[in-house]
């Protein structure tokens, strides 16, 4: 299977020195024996999936002359470009304001319907993921600790690591009233505690959490907790 990843930086993910034609022919060429024209071409006609105005004049740019939000559709067209089976997308919206973020979210979907190719975006951000995904596995002290269909889980949480990172939303919070927040410090990976990694911060653990929790299947919802119901409002209350 192959694979290609978005970077969390734009800067990062572009060769600073090298003209933006430059950087998406190598990529081409790396994998496949085509002619530079050929290559070329397909990395123009990349730019234009991704929405990009004027391709033939954005592939002789370098980076530095493209915004923030362009640099990242260049990024975009970059992974489709060898048509991977699978996209890794790491925070790839992160310091973009809301409207390029929401261009990119939109370019991506339609990549991902044209070309049939799977995409797992790694995000903080629960409203990107909210109109996004299709499954969302939320992990916690390195360790998945729930997943389903992201309606499901939005929805109706089971673990109170997702409760806390829903109810962190400003959304979430009436007006005028402070900020849902979850207590304490995440742990140190090197010497986490015994039983379940959040316990120390859950409102809801008892001396059943020292047992480190095993995976509870539920239908197409899976989660590490021994008390599911402590993701309830009500019980977190």
């Amino acid at each position: 299977m192959s694979t290609a990843w978005i970077a969390t930086s734009r800067m990062m993910t572009l060769n600073p020195v090298l003209r933006i034609d430059v950087q998406m022919v190598e990529a081409i060429l790396a994998h496949e024996k085509v002619d530079r024209r050929t290559a070329l071409a397909r990395s123009r006609d990349a730019l234009g999936m991704v929405g990009i105005p004027a391709p033939e004049e954005r592939l002789r740019a370098y980076p530095h002359q493209l915004s923030g939000g362009m640099r990242q559709r260049v990024a975009i067209a970059i992974a489709f470009l060898n048509e991977p089976d699978l996209i890794i997308a790491d925070e790839p919206t992160t310091a973009l304001d809301v409207t390029i973020q929401s261009q990119i979210l939109h370019e991506a979907q339609k990549l991902v319907r044209r070309t049939g190719t799977a995409m797992i975006w790694i995000t903080h951000d629960l409203a990107v993921v909210a109109g996004l995904a299709d499954r969302i596995a939320v992990m916690y002290a390195g360790r998945i600790v729930e997943t389903g269909p992201t309606g499901d889980v939005i929805d109706d949480p089971r673990h109170p690591y997702t409760y806390g990172l829903l109810g962190s939303v400003p959304s979430s919070n009436a007006r005028g009233q402070r900020l849902y927040q979850i207590e304490g410090m995440a742990p140190n990976m090197l010497a986490l505690p015994p039983g379940c990694p959040f316990a120390p911060r859950c409102k809801r653990a008892t001396g059943r959490c020292n047992v480190p929790p095993g995976v509870t299947q539920e239908g197409v919802r899976a989660y590490r907790c021994i008390d599911p119901f402590a993701a309830s409002r009500e019980a977190m209350a």
